[in-house]
């Protein structure tokens, strides 16, 4: 009997549960009789895939709408054999959807243009990726002293990382080393930055940075930082070799 009993209340609570589950909206996705069906259908599936993200496909009037036709919110993903170019279009309430986001930001991707260009109806390629938009370089301007940054280094930095590719007791296995790091795309911004991530924000404290820090509960030996320190850093990995970490990691779209 008490087992019974169990089980119909274990029953109840998940059939609760179940029912007050917050209903999950996907966005719907239309698209223009001049875009071809079975392209939309190959895309999708790839996307999801890599994403989780789904649209519920309509057949018109969709928060997201595939078309032939320029507006001010479209983004223009590919152009047809015909010479027409297709744009993402989302209506106003869809216009900050990650979702949305997302997909666009996948679609502009190398793997999303990958989709896009490997589709082929009776083996012929009808779609062709919008050419990638090349991102302006950025100019970094380094005004630090490298030799002061080289001691701010050695004396702090090689307890984990290794500064100096000679100094082969240095640094711990999970740590990248600062030539490793000086090869990465965002290197000036993880080094004028490091301070503000764990671990090491739960050691170093940088004046003038405008992070305050709670000293008594640091338990190791802190590290105390001027602003012009961390410019020093920067400078002295500005001048590093970058280690050669070989080619970039495929993607299969």
């Amino acid at each position: 009997m008490i087992r019974k009993t169990i089980k119909l209340l274990i029953a109840s609570w998940l059939s609760v549960l179940l029912v007050s589950q917050p209903e999950v909206h996907a966005l719907s996705l239309s698209h223009d009789r001049a875009v071809p069906a079975n392209l939309i259908q190959y895309i999708l599936p790839r996307f999801s895939l890599k994403t989780r993200i789904r649209f519920d496909r309509v057949e018109s009037a969709g928060d997201l709408r595939l078309v032939t036709q320029q507006s001010t919110r479209s983004v223009a993903l590919f152009s047809l054999a015909s010479g027409e170019t297709v744009y993402l279009e989302p209506n106003e309430s869809a216009l900050n959807d990650p979702d949305y986001l997302g997909f666009v930001d996948w679609l502009l991707s190398d793997p999303g243009r990958a989709a896009i260009a490997d589709f082929r109806e009776d083996g012929a390629q009808i779609a062709f990726p919008v050419a990638a938009i090349e991102e302006a370089p950025v100019q970094i301007t380094i005004v630090g002293d490298p030799s002061h940054g080289q001691e701010l280094s050695v004396s702090h930095c090689r307890r984990c990382h290794k500064v100096d590719r000679a100094d082969k007791y240095s640094g711990i296995g999970n740590a990248p080393s600062f030539h490793a790091m000086r090869s990465f795309d965002d290197w000036f911004l993880r080094f004028s930055t490091f301070y503000t991530v764990s671990p090491h924000k739960a050691l170093i404290s940088v004046n003038g940075s405008g992070i305050e820090k709670d000293r008594e509960l640091i338990t190791i030996a802190p590290i105390d930082l001027e602003m012009t320190d961390i410019n020093d850093i920067v400078a002295f990995v500005h001048k590093l070799t970058p280690l050669d970490l070989g080619q970039p990691i495929q993607f299969n779209p």
